[in-house]
């Protein structure tokens, strides 16, 4: 705004209209035959992008149960009628139940890496899952894409966890400690 005005001062409505055409996103406040004021408009920034391993309509998990993967120790359908949308990816429910506890605490039954494999994870590597391929390790929901590479990562979780960890970080956005954000 500071180099339209001087423009403007310097050479008449031209050169500040020059001026205005370098800025990002001009918009016209008022004008009159002798007067131009422009200002520059504040774009808004798009929220974090979570990157999530979502079907083409955004259901995470091949439309699973989060909550009954830690509270039964099962993969069961979810059904479309009973969903919550959080960090991006939309969630489907076998129970009117399960829908209330994640509703309340989603982060909880959120799977880790995006609900993508956590073998594939240590290498830093995005792959698919099986959803009946699945391990609670400290009351996390970890999913693999073949019940070897299950087998493989669980074999020795205090190491593995913590590689993938690692590299899941370099897809994540940002976070603030003590600070949860629903973008659902």
């Amino acid at each position: 705004m500071v180099s339209v005005a001087a423009a403007m001062a310097a050479g008449g409505v031209s050169t500040a209209l020059a001026a205005a055409s370098r800025l990002s996103n001009p918009a016209l406040l008022s004008g009159s035959d002798r007067t131009v004021v422009l200002a520059e408009a504040q774009t808004k920034k798009a929220a974090p992008k979570f990157k999530r391993n979502v079907d083409s309509n955004g259901v995470i998990l091949k439309g699973y149960d989060p909550v009954a993967y830690v509270k039964q120790g099962k993969a069961v359908k979810g059904k479309p009628s009973l969903s919550s949308n959080y960090r991006g990816a939309t969630y489907y429910f076998a129970s009117k139940g399960d829908k209330a506890d994640f509703d309340q605490s989603p982060a909880k039954f959120e799977p880790q890496y995006g609900a993508f494999c956590a073998a594939s994870m240590m290498n830093g590597k995005l792959s698919d899952v099986d959803p009946n391929v699945f391990y609670i390790y400290k009351g996390k929901l970890y999913l693999c894409r073949t019940a070897e590479m299950g087998k493989m990562f669980m074999v020795h979780p205090e190491e593995n966890v913590p590689k993938a960890d690692k590299n899941w970080r370099t897809y994540e956005p940002p976070r603030s400690p003590g600070f949860e954000e629903n973008l659902g």
